[in-house]
């Protein structure tokens, strides 16, 4: 069966399950909210029977309350600016806010993240040159697989190709991946901000997908 039968497929099979509603996929619960000193985190899970937010900003859990509608909310205290990721247990089962895009990229964990905003972060983007991410796949005669790896290029890469720059690997811990320090470290936005104020040199950062527990050898 060709590809394109099986998206067709797919999409008529979508539109039948919204018949009664055909936008109904756009409605997803905002969540988190932000409103000055407290957050509201929302859930629809209208069969569940418990629902708590846990997260790196708190101790343990806390208990999410359901409406009529079947929607669990809790709000709790902002924290202290920084990026902290999180997640609901329903029914005993760890999930991300389907409300929330920015997910940690982690293979153990589905976590959300939740970025408390703060003009003098380094992880803030700012009105500064910045740089660029690309995504590349390499081949690793060590391991015998083909492996993923992010490069950050500053903003003055491509106008200087004869200039050499620092190389500076960050390698990804325990069961992160190579998008962790992109996604969830912001190396791009701090090394932007840092190197616009003449507080890093113009460096190229190697982030390679560094996770060895699946089917690679162990190190001798």
């Amino acid at each position: 069966m060709k590809l394109s039968s099986l998206l067709l497929g797919a999409a008529m099979l979508s539109l039948q399950a919204n018949a009664a509603d055909p936008l109904a996929f756009l409605d997803v619960m905002n969540s988190p909210v932000i409103l000055g000193d407290s957050i509201v985190f929302r859930v629809a899970a209208p069969n569940a029977s418990s629902v708590s937010l846990t997260g790196q900003f708190m101790q343990g859990s806390v208990a999410m309350s359901r409406n009529d509608k079947g929607v669990w909310s809790v709000t709790v205290p902002t924290p202290t600016p920084d990026i902290y990721p999180y997640n609901f247990i329903i029914d005993g089962i760890s999930v991300a806010d389907p409300g929330n895009i920015n997910i940690f990229p982690n293979e153990s964990f589905k976590a959300s993240m939740l970025e408390i905003p703060d003009d003098n972060a380094l992880y803030t983007v700012r009105d500064v040159p910045h740089g660029k991410i690309h995504y590349n796949t390499y081949k690793s005669d060590v391991l015998g697989q083909h492996r993923n790896l992010i490069v950050y290029t500053p903003a003055e890469y491509e106008a200087n190709p004869d200039k050499n720059y620092p190389v500076f690997y960050l390698v990804s811990g325990t069961t992160d991946t190579e998008e962790v320090w992109f996604k969830v470290g912001r190396a791009n936005t701090l090394l932007d901000n840092l190197i616009a104020s003449g507080e890093a040199e113009p460096m190229i950062v190697v982030m390679p997908y560094g996770y060895m527990n699946n089917g690679t050898p162990r190190p001798s």
